[in-house]
């Protein structure tokens, strides 16, 4: 018996045989060629197949597990027809005159380290999307197809899982899903929690447990390859009084999340961009905990204006028909770059010019943001939250702004109604000073994620010190306690978004800590709601 410990990505667990899938690697030569024509046709060929190839997965995506999780074919399609991608592909074909493949290897070669340097590791997830849809497009150039599946119930294991290599299986048939590469971040992994199926991500896959029975345990983070049978009789017996705790439990997404003794967590969803609005309505989130409005600036060519920022923030707050939705200012840096602000090359842009520090150097975009979200707030019940707070200095600043902008808003004949004012806690800083900063704010949000890679000094996407990371190290838990407690004695309440509000294995001791609000991704809210109803406190 051999137990491996991993990355935990979806809960529950999974007892069946291992079947490793193994794809041959593909090798790109840089052919020369000189009719270059033919090359930019058998491309242009490869990325209508490819494209047409993702909208008919996002079509079944759609159908089996919701039109939010079938989004992410659909950017993979637009992302294969992407202007900048055929911009490179075309130019390596035409000048350097060499093959289509190996144009569409350096194209995506090109965006994939554009995403890797990125220090947010959502955005860096997102280099996978771009190995995934260079993957497809060269596989149409070869004449190339994905191999099958088996034909029994099984653990998927493999090196990297990309979402279609998920979708492109029988739901039915898989157990589990073990992978080397991936984050939680990773869209196969989004997609995994959404299908509630067991994940670990981290493990070394030995190709010789091919066939051998195993047990992914998704709440452990472990991996048993070749348990022995009493290990698996209380494996099957866990599993069984699990399921019999499901089959009693309702889920009525309308129903506010409540412990057994009757305390109220609001359960509200973290939100990217609009088209996770059905998804979060359906989950029954009781508002936006974070809306991300980074993603606004990163998708567009240009500084978005002010009736562009505008309009966006007023269909969230329309949307959510009085519920609240904190709008997280622009949280960009370096390390999310965008090409229409100077944003001048740092070596631990962690540590640098981003979020609210990127906000005062750029004084005029900070203003219009303000000014945005001030007047969506007419449209519903809308709060603002300032990322990367450190001192009281800056929120002396912020408030010193937010009058400016309220003042020439009122001049202009716009009335702007109450919004409350939150501080991310993501800093050491700003934790210690929690008493002084609740001074200045209406509600704290706790981004775990960003903490504790400052308290503890660890890059969490770097696999070679993934030991040393530890959102439950007792220095965090003090920073948590103690902004708690600094908050509460102010009589405002703790939201936390981060990664441990998204793991209903912590829900039980982040309730005991006392915080009052979680905020996750909409896939996972029923989930945690499940958490919140059976704790006990």
């Amino acid at each position: 018996m051999e137990t491996l410990r991993g990355n935990r990505i979806s809960s529950k667990t999974a007892i069946g045989q291992i079947r490793i899938r193994t794809e041959r690697p593909i090798r790109v030569q840089p052919v020369p060629v000189t009719d270059t024509q033919t090359e930019i046709a058998r491309y242009e060929a490869a990325v209508r197949q490819a494209a047409a190839e993702l909208r008919a997965l996002s079509e079944r995506a759609s159908r089996t597990i919701g039109p939010w999780n079938a989004k992410i074919f659909e950017v993979h399609a637009m992302m294969a027809e992407d202007v900048d991608y055929r911009s490179i592909v075309l130019e390596t074909i035409e000048e350097k005159k060499l093959c289509a493949e190996y144009a569409v290897e350096l194209a995506g070669r090109h965006f994939a380290e554009m995403f890797e340097q990125m220090d947010d590791p959502y955005f860096r997830a997102r280099m996978q999307d771009i190995k995934d849809v260079t993957d497809r497009l060269l596989r149409a150039l070869m004449g190339e197809h994905v191999s099958g599946e088996p034909d029994k119930p099984y653990i998927l294991a493999a090196s990297e899982l990309a979402p279609a290599d998920l979708m492109q299986q029988d739901r039915s048939r898989i157990l589990g899903i073990v992978t080397e590469q991936g984050t939680a971040y990773s869209h196969a992994s989004i997609l995994a929690k959404s299908m509630r199926i067991p994940m670990l991500t981290g493990i070394t896959i030995n190709p010789q447990w091919d066939g051998h029975q195993a047990i992914l345990d998704g709440s452990r983070g472990t991996l048993i390859v070749d348990p022995d049978i009493e290990t698996v009789k209380e494996y099957l017996r866990l599993t069984a009084a699990d399921a019999g705790r499901d089959d009693g439990q309702t889920d009525e997404p309308a129903d506010p999340a409540l412990t057994k003794s009757g305390k109220h967590i609001v359960l509200r969803a973290n939100i990217g961009d609009a088209s996770e609005l059905e998804a979060a309505s359906l989950a029954g989130a009781e508002g936006i905990g974070l809306l991300r409005s980074e993603y606004l600036f990163m998708e567009s060519a240009q500084l978005p204006d002010e009736e562009d920022q505008f309009r966006y923030y007023k269909d969230f707050a329309s949307a959510m028909k009085g519920q609240k939705v904190v709008i997280r200012t622009v949280d960009i840096g370096t390390d999310k770059p965008v090409s229409y602000l100077r944003m001048p090359h740092e070596e631990n842009p962690a540590l640098g010019k981003r979020a609210i520090r990127l906000s005062f150097d750029n004084p005029d975009m900070f203003r219009t943001q303000l000014r945005a979200i001030f007047r969506a707030a007419q449209f519903g019940n809308v709060a603002v939250l300032y990322p990367m707070i450190t001192s009281e200095w800056e929120m002396k600043e912020i408030i010193r702004m937010e009058d400016e902008v309220r003042k020439s808003l009122l001049e202009e004949g716009i009335e702007v109604p109450a919004v409350q004012r939150g501080i991310m806690i993501e800093t050491p800083s700003a934790a210690l000073i929690s008493d002084r900063l609740s001074e200045y704010a209406d509600f704290f949000s706790i981004g775990t994620n960003d903490l504790a890679q400052y308290v503890l000094a660890v890059d969490r996407m770097n696999g070679s010190v993934s030991k040393y990371y530890d959102p439950w190290h007792d220095a965090i838990l003090r920073l948590l306690t103690l902004t708690v407690q600094n908050a509460h004695r102010k009589g405002i309440p703790v939201c936390l978004c981060g990664e441990l509000a998204a793991d209903p294995e912590a829900t039980a001791r982040l309730i005991a800590l006392g915080v009052d609000e979680l905020s996750v991704a909409p896939s996972l809210i029923p989930e945690i709601r499940r958490a919140i109803r059976s704790c006990r406190l």
